[in-house]
C-alpha cells in the first residue's frame, strides 16, 4: 500500500504521490540510500548490545539549525519539525506562501528559492512597462505550434535565422519524453525556454526546480525578456551562487552551469549519453536512468559529469546500478550529492580504485591502499536498527576482504552513542564531510589539506 504525501505549494501540478518501499528504507545508511536522518533524538536506556536504538521525536528548529537558515530577511523555519519515515519535513514561511522541504539540503535549496523569488520580485517592478509586450508573447507558442501544422512551409520561413536552430531540435524531441519539470517543446523551439535558462542561472536556481511558485517567476521575467527582445539585460541582474550549491569547486561548477544554461534537455541527454557509453554501461540501463522520472535534466547532468571525471575508477555501472533505486525528487539529490562527494575525494583526498555495492545496496568506493568509504550527505545520525544492520552487513564483508579501514564521510554527525556502536564494528566517522570537500581542493592549494576531524570532536 502506498502512502500519499502533499507536497503542498512548493511542487509542481503532477508530481505524484511517492511510496516508500521496505526495501529502501533498509538500503538506508553508509552511503547508505538514506535521505536527511533525525536530529533531536530521546535516548533509550541502553547497555553494550545492540538492541537498544535510539528514537526521535518533533523537536525544535531552534536548537539545531543555524540562525541564518532559521530565519532570513524573507523567509521563516517554522519552530516545529516533524520525523517522517527515515527523515524530517521542514517548514517554511515567507511573503510567497508556505514550502515544505524533506531533508536539511532540499531545506537549503528551498531558502535559496525563496530569497531569489524576492529578488525576482523586485525585478519585475522595473519592467513593468514590458507587460504587454509579455501577454501578447504568451500566445505565441500556440500561434507557432499551430502553424507547423496547418501551413508549415510558411511558418518555417518567416523564423529568423537566429531561431533555425531551436527548430532543428524538432528532430531530438522525437526521441525521448520530457519531464513534468520541463518546459513544453513549443516553448524550446521559440526560443523562451533558452531565455528562462539565463535567467535561472543569473538568480542561482534551477531551472528544472519543483518548487511551483519560483517556476511562475521565472516564467513570468522570461516572458517579459523574451517578448522585449532580450534577456531583461541579464548582465546587470543578479548573480545568484550555484543552483542547489555544486560541491565540488570552482572549474566542476562552472562546467556544469554552462552546460545547464546552454543546451536544451534533448541536447544534454544527448551529451549524457554519450559519457555514459565511455563509461561503458549497459544500453539497457543507460536508457533506463535517462528515462527516470525522479532525475532531472540538472540531476542527472551532475551525476553523470562527477562519475564521468572519475575515468580511473573501475565499476562505475554499480553507481548507478544503485541510484536507479531513486524513489522521489530528494531522493535523486541525495545521489547527486554522493557522486559529487566522492569525486571531490577522488580528487583532493586519495584517488578511487573502484565503487562496491555491498549486498547490493550499500554503495560504497575503495581506494587504492585499500580503504572502504561511505558518502552520506546527511547532517544527523542516530543508532537505529537500519543503520545497525548497515554496519553489521558491512563487517561481515570486510572480514572476507582485504580492507585495511572503513571509513564513513558525513556532511553532519552522527549521536554518541551511534558514534560508539560504529566504532565498535570498525567505521571510523568524520564529520564536517561536505565543507572539508567543498574548500579543500588539493590540486589549487600548495598542500595536503587540514585533517578532517573524526566525531565526535
Amino acid at each position: 500500500m502506498q502512502k500519499h504525501v502533499d507536497f503542498s505549494s512548493d511542487t509542481l501540478k503532477g508530481h505524484g504521490s511517492r511510496s516508500w518501499p521496505l526495501a529502501l528504507v533498509t538500503a538506508v545508511l553508509c552511503t547508505l540510500l538514506c535521505a536527511d536522518f533525525a536530529t533531536a533524538v530521546s535516548l533509550l536506556p541502553h547497555s553494550s548490545t545492540a538492541a537498544a536504538y535510539e528514537t526521535t521525536s518533533a523537536f525544535d528548529a531552534r536548537a539545531i539549525l543555524p540562525s541564518n537558515i532559521r530565519k532570513g530577511p524573507h523567509h521563516t523555519v517554522l519552530d516545529e519539525v516533524i520525523p517522517f519515515r527515515h527523515t524530517h519535513r521542514y517548514r517554511i514561511t515567507s511573503p510567497y506562501g508556505q514550502f515544505e522541504a524533506y531533508g536539511g539540503e532540499m531545506l537549503k535549496i528551498r531558502i535559496q528559492e525563496i530569497q531569489a523569488i524576492a529578488t525576482m520580485d523586485e525585478e519585475v517592478n522595473h519592467i513593468q512597462s514590458m507587460a504587454a509586450g509579455a501577454k501578447h508573447a504568451i500566445l505565441s507558442p500556440l500561434k507557432f505550434a499551430m502553424g507547423l501544422f496547418t501551413d508549415p512551409i510558411d511558418t518555417l520561413l518567416t523564423i529568423p535565422k537566429g531561431m533555425w536552430h531551436m527548430v532543428t531540435r524538432i528532430g531530438e524531441m522525437a526521441v525521448g519524453e520530457r519531464g513534468s519539470l520541463e518546459n513544453p517543446e513549443n516553448g524550446e523551439l521559440l526560443g523562451f525556454s533558452t531565455v528562462k535558462r539565463q535567467v535561472a542561472n543569473r538568480f542561482g536556481v534551477d531551472v528544472y526546480s519543483s518548487n511551483r511558485v519560483l517556476q511562475e517567476k521565472l516564467d513570468s521575467l522570461s516572458w517579459a525578456g523574451y517578448a522585449g527582445g532580450t534577456a531583461i539585460r541579464l548582465a546587470t541582474l543578479p548573480i545568484g551562487g550555484p543552483a542547489g550549491a555544486v560541491l565540488t569547486g570552482t572549474s566542476f561548477s562552472t562546467a556544469i552551469s554552462e552546460l545547464l544554461q546552454d543546451h536544451t534537455p534533448e541536447e544534454l541527454r544527448y551529451l549524457n549519453r554519450g559519457k555514459l557509453e565511455i563509461m561503458r554501461l549497459d544500453d539497457s540501463l543507460i536508457e533506463v536512468f535517462l528515462q527516470h522520472p525522479w532525475y532531472s535534466p540538472r540531476h542527472e547532468t551532475v551525476l553523470v559529469q562527477a562519475l564521468s571525471e572519475m575515468d580511473i575508477v573501475k565499476d562505475r555501472q554499480t553507481f548507478f546500478e544503485v541510484a536507479m533505486s531513486a524513489q522521489f525528487e530528494e531522493e535523486a539529490l541525495f545521489f547527486q550529492r554522493i557522486a559529487e562527494m566522492f569525486l571531490s575525494y577522488h580528487q583532493n583526498v586519495k584517488p578511487l580504485e573502484r565503487f562496491v555495492a555491498i549486498d547490493n545496496r550499500l554503495l560504497m568506493g575503495l581506494t587504492r591502499d585499500h580503504t572502504l568509504i561511505g558518502m552520506l550527505p546527511v547532517e544527523f545520525l542516530p543508532w537505529r536498527a537500519e543503520l545497525a544492520e548497515s554496519s553489521e552487513t558491512i563487517s561481515t564483508w570486510t572480514s572476507s576482504k582485504r580492507v585495511n579501514k572503513v571509513e564513513l564521510w558525513m556532511t553532519g554527525k552522527p549521536t554518541p552513542l551511534a558514534h560508539r556502536e560504529l566504532l565498535a564494528k570498525g567505521i571510523t566517522v568524520r564529520r564536517g564531510a561536505m565543507d572539508y570537500l567543498t574548500f579543500h581542493r588539493l590540486a589549487n592549494s600548495s598542500g595536503p589539506p587540514t585533517p578532517l576531524p573524526q566525531s565526535p570532536p
